[in-house]
């Protein structure tokens, strides 16, 4: 008769370390509620927030700029001054179209009419200018801020680690 004693005991022992464990974790999580109350994000509306300011800031950077064109002036800003002339540039093109009627193998003709294709893409690329209008250094403060934070939010709100 002792062991059941014993085991009532026991079982009253166990069941009232396991209140006080129960006791004592509620009491620190109260405390830590009571303590400092985790401030809530929403990851979408940083995501919103961020898309909108990046957006606006480049369309607003895009906007800023006049695109003109000059034709094949590559050599004039290297210093040479002698603009390229319009058909000068097609002479590789046009050596390497007859070179794939007249040669058998289609490796040299492919090579010199890529090398024409590039110093086509080249020479119009290059031939663009891009000059500023006239802003306040206030207007690009704000055109790079919104960018600025407008990524800085995508960022956060696409590769923060959820908790």
């Amino acid at each position: 008769m002792d062991l059941d004693k014993e085991m009532k005991k026991l079982e009253e022992e166990m069941k009232t370390e396991e209140a006080d464990k129960k006791a004592k974790r509620h009491e620190k999580a109260v405390a830590a509620a009571a303590v400092k109350p985790k401030k809530q994000s929403n990851p979408l509306l940083e995501f919103l927030m961020g898309f909108l300011l990046l957006g606006g800031g480049l369309y607003w950077i895009f906007n800023s700029f006049v695109v003109s064109f000059s034709w094949g002036s590559i050599w004039g800003s290297m210093g040479i001054g002698a603009p390229l002339a319009t058909g000068l540039m097609l002479v590789p093109l046009f050596i390497g179209i007859g070179l794939a009627f007249f040669l058998e193998k289609k490796t040299i003709p492919g090579i010199v009419i890529a090398l024409g294709v590039l110093i086509i893409l080249i020479t119009l690329i290059t031939s663009v200018r891009f000059r500023p209008i006239t802003a306040s250094l206030w207007q690009y403060v704000l055109m790079f801020g919104m960018v600025a934070a407008g990524a800085g939010l995508l960022a956060k709100s696409l590769f923060k680690k959820s908790e």
